[in-house]
């Protein structure tokens, strides 16, 4: 039965894409036709295809406009809740702020449009301002959807092409902004909606969420993970590793005590998350999995040392490290992986070319500081 229910989950996952491509298709053209009751004369043709090119670039343009305007949502509703900007990303362009100076850099997120990181102010009375922020992202969703709505009341009499410019990006906006607003995970990551929900419903939830956004500024501002304190890390007993949130920042722990060397607590850390986080999303498991095998391929004097690296070297891990293109640790991993397990140069060199690229474009500076000596590490192990 369970093998059945993941087939159809993929089926649909597969052919979604097709349906709103669909629906979209159909939406311009109705749009289109709409404006103009089709003739056989050449003009009426000429109006008709005029009218469907004006809808399908107003419906690109309203995408990429959604998405800037979305996170400049969070941003503007962010600074008036006290969050201090730490990077602003559409694509694979980033302003991110270093050392108290904006810069300019590249550096492209999977399956991440756009995204707008902040630091929160500090708590007060044990919370601190959250709602506004994440609300903010379909504020401007919406508002922008109105202001286009109200431009096709004022011009559909004075413009012939009104509807096919302004509509779609009307459309555009109220599906996104209520998309995000609504309490809904794609492909196990939460959209702005459910966060809401999650942080107003559990504080160890909104306490967690404190430190990752304050972390992650931190990081971003060129420390590492070493320098944070060590008590942001101490997960008790009764942790929960289910919540996404709260599995981040634990995520978070594995890499501060690989920055400080400590490898064992570190791999004890991870066994921990995948042991007890069995609901967690895979995005987060797959992570976990990549350092317990990073520390298992450094850790010479582990026993059953090989079965361990082969379960955890699993196909599908391969083709979330292949996916993960633009991260520094991935690359790194498989360095280790072709230099202490497969000992194949070639692919090692491969490996290492890869790294020196992701390098190049990687906008925290701490974080390239950190990867760089577990490469040297790496080699030395070689070496040995």
């Amino acid at each position: 039965m369970s093998n059945k229910k993941k087939k159809s989950k993929v089926s649909l996952k597969s052919i979604l894409p097709y349906v709103i491509g669909a629906a979209i298709g159909a939406i311009i053209g109705a749009i289109a036709i709409g404006n103009n009751e089709y003739s056989e004369d050449s003009s009426s043709k000429t109006f008709y295809l005029i009218s469907l090119l004006i809808g399908l670039a107003s419906f690109y343009v309203g995408v990429l406009l959604h998405i800037v305007l979305h996170e400049a949502g969070h941003l503007v509703c962010g600074l008036m809740s006290g969050y201090r900007f730490v990077s602003f990303t559409i694509g694979s362009v980033m302003l991110i702020k270093e050392n108290g100076k904006l810069k300019v850099k590249r550096y492209g997120i999977a399956g991440v449009g756009g995204q707008c990181l902040m630091s929160p102010p500090e708590p007060a009375g044990g919370t601190y301002p959250y709602k506004l922020y994440y609300l903010g992202g379909s504020l401007a969703n919406l508002l922008t959807s109105a202001v286009f709505l109200l431009l096709f009341m004022l011009l559909k009499d004075y413009f012939s092409y009104a509807r096919e410019a302004f509509l779609p990006i009307a459309f555009i906006g109220v599906l996104l902004g209520l998309f995000n607003i609504l309490p809904l995970k794609v492909s196990g990551l939460a959209v702005d909606g459910h966060n809401l929900f999650a942080l107003g419903k559990n504080e160890h939830t909104r306490r967690a969420n404190w430190l990752l956004l304050t972390i992650v500024a931190r990081l971003a501002s060129g420390e590492r993970s070493r320098d944070l304190p060590a008590e942001w890390f101490e997960f008790d007993e009764d942790y929960d590793f289910n919540d996404t949130i709260m599995a981040n920042v634990a995520s978070m722990g594995i890499s501060r005590l690989i920055d400080t060397r400590d490898f064992y607590q570190a791999k004890s850390l991870a066994e921990r998350i995948l042991c007890e986080g069995r609901k967690l999303i895979e995005l987060l498991k797959n992570e976990t999995r990549c350092e317990s095998l990073f520390l298992a391929i450094i850790d010479e004097s582990g026993q059953n040392r090989e079965d361990e690296i082969a379960g955890l070297f699993t196909p599908e891990l391969k083709k979330y490290i292949k996916a993960s293109k633009t991260q520094l640790s991935k690359h790194r991993l498989m360095y280790a992986y072709e230099k202490l397990v497969s000992f194949d140069d070639e692919n090692a060199i491969k490996s290492l070319e890869a790294f020196n690229k992701a390098y190049r474009s990687h906008p925290y500076s701490g974080d390239r500081e950190s990867e760089r000596e577990l490469m040297d590490i790496v080699d030395r192990l070689a070496e040995a």
